[in-house]
């Protein structure tokens, strides 16, 4: 990554660790948390095609194991329901259909545990009625899925296309411009209904969206088009 980049970089986690303090505001509007979570998920691949940029391939295997352990984790939780549920009901062949074990699961190969994922979530919705004595709604089915369609993800990035320097380097572009309008066209105008009501929170992120430059602080082109509005 250039200079210019690194400091960049440095702006989102400054922005992120903002909004992670600050979770209890937002955390009950679904816009809020969807934009959030693609913010979240453009740093963790910069930090990825960073290490590939400087020769290094940890962060891709890094990467697939914890969308790896999350999956298995939301899926273990709907297993254990509809197991609890079935067997309240009677019902031993849905009870059969779900009976895994965090060893099975772990022990999968990758597209077999993809294909067991995504069978406990079409049984889950099945029953979804039946699950909500477990505290299972719809959005935390939507949550297996998501978790699904990210691992998934992760296992349909040609090896080839993330493991050269070049490519990182191309792809890092990409994910500053696509962090740059996230920030600008999502997390900024929602911050504006803030700045009243949390002005606290607002001030924070306002400090965050700067850019330390060679020690100089200056406001980036998104809060003083977006944010002020004075």
């Amino acid at each position: 990554m250039n200079n210019r980049q690194e400091d960049k970089l440095s702006m989102f986690i400054s922005v992120d660790d903002v909004w992670e303090s600050n979770k209890d505001i937002w955390i009950n509007m679904p816009a809020s948390v969807r934009a959030f979570d693609k913010f979240k998920k453009i740093i963790s691949e910069i930090v990825t095609q960073q290490e590939i940029q400087k020769g290094k391939t940890t962060g891709v295997t890094e990467n697939k194991q914890k969308e790896e352990d999350r999956l298995i984790k939301i899926t273990l939780e709907f297993a254990s329901s509809v197991h609890s549920y079935a067997a309240l009901i009677g019902d031993n062949k849905l009870k059969q259909n779900v009976n895994y074990s965090p060893t099975d699961l772990k022990s999968a190969r990758d597209t077999d545990l993809r294909a067991i994922c995504q069978s406990v979530h079409r049984i889950a919705e099945s029953v979804l009625s039946g699950l909500a004595d477990y505290g299972k709604t719809q959005e935390d089915l939507d949550k297996l899925q998501n978790a699904i369609d990210d691992f998934s993800e992760m296992l349909s990035k040609p090896r080839a296309a993330i493991g050269t320097r070049a490519t990182a380097t191309s792809r890092l572009q990409e994910l500053f411009k696509e962090g740059d309008e996230l920030l600008r066209d999502h997390l900024d105008m929602i911050m504006v209904s803030y700045k009243t009501s949390h002005p606290t929170f607002y001030n924070m992120y306002r400090s965050a969206r700067t850019i330390v430059d060679m020690g100089k602080r200056s406001k980036t082109e998104e809060e003083e088009t977006e944010l002020d509005d004075e």
